[in-house]
This record gives C-alpha cells, sequence and structure tokens, in this order.
C-alpha cells in the first residue's frame, strides 16, 4: 500500500507543502490508521512525501513514530518504509527516533526506498551488524541465515537473534514461516 501524503493532507483540507504541528500529525495518523484497516498482514506500507516541503518534529511524533510504533505492536502486522523525503526531513526524522530511544529505552528505525545521507537504507540507530545485515539483504533480496552468517562470520545461532531483532523492529521480512530465510523491506 502506498500512502500519498500530499493526497491524504488534501482530502484533509490540509494546507500544503508543509506538514506541522501535532494536531496536523494527529489527523493524518487518524485519517491512515482507517486507511490501515484493509491491509493484509505484513504488508509494506509506503509513505510517500513526494509534494511535501517541510515536516516538524511535532508531526513526526503524532504521525510516523506512532505509525511505526503501531506497525510492530498491532495485528495484522505491517512494515514501514518511506519514499521521496529530503534531507532536512530526514534529518529531522533521524532527531525524534534518537529522542524516543534516549526517553524510552526502546530502539525505533524505519526503512527507506533509498540511501540516505548516512548512507544507509533506514534512518534510525543500528549496530554495525545489524546494518550490514540490512545493506546485505538489500542486495541479495532472499537469504537464508546460512547465507548472512557467512558474511556476518557470526553462528548460525548469533545471526538468527539478529535477525529475529530486525524482524521485530519491522526492517526485514520473512521470506517463509520456517524464519530461515529472509527478506528486505
Amino acid at each position: 500500500m502506498v500512502l500519498e501524503l500530499k493526497k491524504i493532507a488534501r482530502d484533509l483540507k490540509i494546507k500544503l507543502p508543509d506538514l506541522i504541528t501535532r494536531p496536523v500529525g494527529r489527523r493524518m495518523y487518524e485519517r491512515v490508521c482507517t486507511m490501515l484497516e484493509i491491509i493484509k498482514d505484513e504488508e509494506v506500507v509506503v509513505i510517500d512525501f513526494d509534494g511535501i516541503s517541510v515536516i516538524d518534529s511535532s508531526f513526526i511524533d503524532e504521525f510516523l513514530l506512532r505509525l511505526i510504533i503501531n506497525s510492530r505492536e498491532n495485528s495484522p502486522a505491517f512494515f514501514v518504509k518511506l519514499k521521496n523525503f529530503s534531507n532536512s526531513m530526514e534529518m529531522n526524522i533521524e532527531a525524534v527516533l534518537k529522542s524516543y530511544h534516549a526517553y524510552n529505552q526502546e530502539r525505533i528505525a524505519v526503512m527507506t526506498d533509498g540511501i540516505t545521507a548516512n548512507n544507509a537504507y533506514f534512518i534510525g540507530n543500528l549496530t554495525a551488524l545489524e546494518k550490514d545485515v540490512v545493506n546485505f539483504l538489500r542486495v541479495n533480496k532472499i537469504s537464508t541465515l546460512d547465507e548472512i552468517s557467512a558474511i556476518t562470520g557470526l553462528s548460525h545461532e548469533e545471526t538468527g537473534d539478529i535477525c529475529r531483532s530486525l524482524y521485530g523492529l519491522r526492517l526485514v521480512r520473512l521470506a517463509d514461516e520456517s524464519a530461515v530465510r529472509y527478506m528486505p523491506v
């Protein structure tokens, strides 16, 4: 499912091109939640920022952060991926995710459709090994735990722990129900 923020904002009569303030974030979040009622389990929800110039931390906190948390905690489970965001949006999103982590002692990250300013395909704080796994999966599309283990140099069990952690963060998907093959979001 692709959620075009510009279209949703227009439907809600929100003045564009900027999405700022908590009330705007809440309205957008509430609308998106109704749209998500039809998604399938494990579906990727692409948030398209095309046509949006500015998002502030209040909007990010009320809309994007809540959506990412919702993707991990509610059923059906889904994945969030960002598309067409600017460098300033990326910096604002990164700051909100870091603040959330510092305050709640809970890691949070989100996938992107392209490489970020931090030379990654995600925004958020991951370990070097987690970043390697995400990047490996972006290149190889579907990989077994054995293949991922070979690239990381870790044991099968340690690699499985990393992949399960990344899955819990909603940064990788299970390619099949056996949980031995993973793929990127």
